[in-house]
């Protein structure tokens, strides 16, 4: 049957999309609240969850897909979605998208950006004026992620660390001055990490406001190599569209912040 008129082809695009299980992945450091691994009793489980989780799932729904979601090294994800080995990258930016050649979807959240700072290593403290300040500090970082958003080259930032933990050891021998995180996923690692918990409160960590940084939207992002790429960003945009009007994303976050 022939679709007539922007909605209905839009309608047409979406019924589309593959029958076959759609492949997600994000990163394997993880993103609290909006993606990562299940807790029982304090044990990490192989569960993969999260309010991004649940937006895709709850598009996946109306849609008939069949959805799985892994953690990967974030490079590796981003890698799988533009070789099309996996169809959908969770939490990805603007700068990750433009970097891989991936297609992004609406963005659903914006991010806020901190900075990091450790008392033992500079007792004396770093002060930010502005954001052009960070150019004259050592900066360190996960495996994976970009600092272009804030006007930094990614081949100058330390990325040799794979989890918090690590990076916050390393700041603390005094490897790198600063690094850059996200407050909602700080906060949501808070809930969840109870070694990182006690790191992040031991008074040695200090964390202020990036002055000057831009937020940080995140989206979903795709491969343009699939044929059915159209359809599958028109079901994702229509998606999260649905989520706003209805406010459903903040109802996702919730479950994970109370």
């Amino acid at each position: 049957m022939r679709c007539l008129g922007t909605l209905l082809f839009v309608l047409c695009l979406i019924s589309s999309v593959r029958a076959q299980p759609i492949v997600a992945c994000a990163d394997q450091a993880e993103m609290p609240p909006f993606t990562f691994n299940a807790r029982v009793d304090g044990h990490k489980t192989e569960q993969v969850v999260g309010a991004s989780v649940d937006l895709l799932k709850q598009i996946g729904r109306a849609n008939g897909w069949e959805i799985s979601v892994q953690l990967l090294p974030w490079a590796r994800c981003l890698a799988m979605v533009q070789e099309n080995h996996a169809q959908i990258a969770l939490d990805a930016s603007r700068v990750d998208a433009e970097n891989n050649r991936l297609t992004m979807s609406k963005p659903y959240f914006s991010l806020h950006s901190v900075y990091f700072t450790s008392r033992r290593a500079q007792p004396q403290g770093v002060k930010l004026n502005a954001l052009s300040d960070l150019k004259h500090y050592r900066l360190c970082g996960l495996g994976g992620h970009r600092f272009e958003l804030f006007g930094i080259d990614t081949r100058t930032v330390d990325l040799g660390t794979m989890n918090y933990e690590a990076l916050i050891a390393k700041l603390h021998l005094g490897r790198c001055d600063l690094f850059i995180e996200n407050r909602e996923v700080i906060g949501g690692m808070y809930l969840i990490n109870p070694k990182l918990r006690t790191l992040l409160v031991d008074g040695t960590l200090v964390s202020k406001p990036l002055p000057g940084s831009p937020n940080r939207d995140i989206a979903m992002a795709v491969s343009p190599l699939a044929t059915d790429t159209p359809a599958l960003l028109a079901a994702l945009n229509a998606g999260i569209a649905r989520a706003e009007s209805n406010h459903d994303f903040d109802q996702f976050l919730g479950r994970y912040l109370e």
